[in-house]
């Protein structure tokens, strides 16, 4: 391959002939001219060879980055002639032309889209040198091409354990306030990821945060798919474990053990704060101190590394205030509970737990034991796989950051694509798109 042949390959170029290249160093742009070949012109419409020359159409497209040259202008002179299947005279078929976006090449369509599935739009503008706006508009195409090509129904997936979790998109303001006395309830719209733990990916999302959000979710698996599923964990969200256990019969639902404690948490809080209420009427400065919202996470903290004095001021405090001890000893002996490694061995330490509960006479706790009571089955699923949402939070980092560099989505449908974008397999790395760069199918 001669060089003018490697730079039309370079450049996703067939079937033309370079006729003038010109390049400006300071500015590191260049202006590429090429001519389609008569020999290898086909019609536009029914790829028949075509007869005789019509005429020249000029075309200018933004070609893809050269090397160094960071701005390619590329003019295209497209031959038009007669057809003889369709009697007509057609334009010659030129494939490297995006189906679109008639003023880019697929070349540069598909480099542009790669960058984007890494870094935003406004950024790969500033690289490419182009327009943002079409560049969104070619991402969101390419995201829906993607779309219709993969479909999870139809992959090999090892989907034994899998995890739902929803992530915050926008919250809604409300555009007329009807009571001007009444609080003002703004509305929060959440996505809802289905998570493979095997594959740490997001295998498929939908709007909202029930149970038929969830259901969208599984329906996108083929039926085969989730009867493999083995384990689902979910938060203790009673809309998503009513679907799991209508769509995945052979699942076993395991509550995340992150919530538990975070609801556990939660009440000894309330307890907290009682204490210290009465710890001000009884001005007592010293349990004032130590119970204040700023220490609350070292009575709650559980492994927590402290000098000596403050371990002398914690012990004097669960001396003086039982109140305090006893709720810290029944959420360490919780966190004991779900360390448990067999479900026999946490039903009797549950049973313990439960009776030091009640003789505590602690009506936060109270109402926690009940919620355990609840969700005691999902508990022990959880005690026999051991499996948690902890890569649906980190994906969920994942995603905030991401609309954090978007700042903010309005668009379900465009967040949700990005997600499958950047968390699953939506994107180049998973899908072969190597054609794209020479010809892209409409």
């Amino acid at each position: 391959m001669d060089i003018l042949g490697l730079t039309t390959t370079a450049l996703g170029l067939q079937d033309v002939s370079i006729e003038k290249v010109s390049y400006d160093p300071k500015t590191l742009s260049a202006t590429i001219q090429v001519r389609q070949c008569r020999e290898s012109a086909k019609c536009s419409r029914c790829k028949e060879p075509l007869h005789g020359v019509r005429q020249w159409r000029k075309r200018t497209l933004k070609g893809i980055t050269l090397g160094a040259l960071t701005n390619v202008k590329v003019i295209f002179y497209q031959l038009q002639g007669g057809c003889g299947r369709c009697v007509k005279h057609r334009l010659s078929h030129a494939p490297f032309i995006h189906p679109r976006f008639k003023k880019l090449t697929t070349a540069f369509a598909e480099n542009a889209g790669r960058l984007m599935e890494e870094i935003t739009c406004e950024a790969t503008a500033r690289l490419v040198h182009y327009d943002s706006k079409p560049l969104w508009s070619l991402d969101q195409w390419r995201m829906r091409k993607m779309k219709s090509i993969w479909k999870p129904a139809d992959q090999k997936l090892r989907l034994k354990h899998m995890s739902a979790d929803e992530v915050h998109m926008r919250t809604i303001k409300p555009k007329k306030r009807e009571d001007r006395w009444k609080r003002e309830e703004w509305e929060r719209k959440f996505i809802t990821n289905l998570v493979c733990y095997n594959h740490s990916k997001v295998i498929a999302n939908a709007a909202g945060r029930d149970a038929r959000s969830l259901k969208k979710c599984l329906m996108q698996l083929s039926e085969p798919q989730r009867l493999m599923i083995e384990y689902l964990a979910v938060d203790m969200h009673d809309p998503f474990i009513k679907a799991a256990t209508k769509l995945c019969p052979n699942a076993d639902i395991a509550v995340d053990r992150f919530h538990l404690a975070e609801a556990m948490n939660r009440r000894f809080d309330e307890v907290r704060k009682t204490e210290l209420t009465k710890a001000r009427e009884a001005k007592d400065i010293f349990q004032e101190g130590m119970l204040a919202p700023s220490r609350r996470f070292v009575l709650m903290e559980r492994n927590r590394e402290l000098s000596k004095s403050d371990q002398k001021m914690l012990d004097r405090m669960r001396e003086e205030n039982k109140n305090i001890h006893n709720a810290m000893l029944i959420v360490e002996y919780f966190h004991v509970l779900l360390d448990k490694k067999t479900v026999t061995e946490f039903r009797k330490s549950l049973a313990l737990w439960k009776g030091l509960v009640e003789d505590s006479g602690l009506e936060p706790l109270k109402k926690f034991s009940k919620l355990v009571t609840k969700y005691v089955a999902y508990i022990e699923t959880y005690i026999k796989s051991h499996l948690t949402t902890a890569v649906s939070e980190g994906l969920n980092n994942k995603i905030k950051v991401l609309k954090r560099m978007g700042y903010g989505y309005t668009n379900e449908e465009s967040f949700m694509n990005k997600i499958l974008q950047r968390c699953g397999f939506l994107n180049s790395n998973h899908i072969n798109t190597n054609s794209w760069f020479f010809e892209v199918l409409a």
